[in-house]
């Protein structure tokens, strides 16, 4: 028994044996070359080897009973997959889905974000065998807000290039331990722990990345026992825990964080992606910029840190999810 696929528009002028490999990701390296080797991939009829490149609409054929027999689908391993609620879903467009993660939420993994964009997306995309959709940056597990995933090439080559030449802008809410009451920019160098699975500061540009984060501070809690900071901050680099590592580096760590040397509290860390902007550079039709509204339990436990009647009323105001431009404004004045 042979398999068959056709060939479709995000998988053309792929070298082959990279389409296999994304498309039978339960075979090894080897195994395809093998297939590759002995002539039993075809494309419209002809064997082809491994740089071969094929074009939208042709047919891919594997002359093997055994890729048809190790080929099993969701049904047949009976997995079951997180649902993703309609209120998860910020925006949609036909290249590019934006997500609300909610905190404590892996986004890779069992049991996680991109489970549930799988499975909300299985029925909704064309078949591909080379393109699957996946999440196009960071966000840590206790991290909340805006979070993109690609559902074609095109989008995730726009903006994938959009990220490497800054012309998007992303925005942090984070309630940092101890008082700032001025702007402040924080300009480092960072280096990655693999066996720690952290980020620290580095006082030499010697192995290092550029880490620049802007940070306008909206208001503070002055009450000795309970010195907080709510604070807008503007992501001008995407390192591994960025924020975390600066904030924490720069004697203002994230509340909670005890990785990286917070006080130790009873609710996790508080930081949340509130908007991604430039979105309109890509040429895609998008809005310039998407907002993740913050949910009812974040805004009660803001009210909570934060009780002073400007305060609850400028929370109000930030729970209706306003524009950038209007939180800037605001703080100018």
């Amino acid at each position: 028994m042979a398999y068959t696929a056709q060939i479709t528009q995000d998988d053309q002028n792929r070298r082959m044996d990279r389409i296999l490999r994304k498309a039978l990701p339960e075979l090894p390296l080897s195994a395809i070359h093998k297939l590759l080797r002995k002539g039993q991939v075809y494309i419209d009829g002809k064997p082809v080897d491994a740089s071969f490149k094929p074009q939208a609409g042709s047919i891919l054929e594997i002359s093997s009973l055994e890729v048809e027999m190790q080929r099993e689908t969701d049904t047949e391993k009976n997995i079951s997959i997180p649902e993703l609620s309609p209120l998860d879903i910020l925006y949609e467009h036909e290249a590019l889905l934006f997500i609300n993660k909610k905190p404590g939420i892996p986004v890779h993994g069992k049991h996680s974000l991109d489970e549930a964009v799988q499975g909300y997306l299985k029925f909704k995309l064309p078949p591909s065998l080379s393109f699957k959709s996946g999440p196009l940056h960071r966000l840590d597990q206790g991290t909340s807000g805006i979070i993109t995933f690609s559902k074609n090439l095109a989008g995730a080559q726009r903006f994938s290039e959009a990220l490497r030449q800054h012309r998007l802008s992303k925005w942090y809410l984070a309630i940092l331990q101890g008082t700032m009451t001025e702007p402040v920019q924080w300009n480092d160098v960072l280096l990655r722990d693999q066996e720690q699975h952290r980020s620290l500061v580095s006082h030499t540009a010697s192995g290092g990345k550029e880490a620049r984060t802007t940070l306008y501070p909206l208001f503070y809690n002055p009450h000795p026992q309970k010195r907080f900071t709510l604070v807008l901050i503007n992501l001008g680099t995407g390192r591994t825990h960025q924020i975390r590592v600066q904030a924490a580096s720069h004697g203002y760590p994230l509340a909670g964080d005890i990785k990286y040397g917070a006080k130790k509290q009873a609710e996790p860390w508080f930081l949340h992606a509130y908007a991604l902007g430039g979105l309109g550079t890509l040429n895609l039709g998008l809005p310039n910029e998407i907002q993740a509204p913050l949910s009812k339990s974040q805004l009660n436990l803001l009210k909570s840190i934060f009780s002073e009647p400007a305060q609850l009323l400028f929370l109000e105001r930030l729970y209706q999810t306003p524009p950038i431009k209007d939180l800037l404004d605001a703080i100018i004045k």
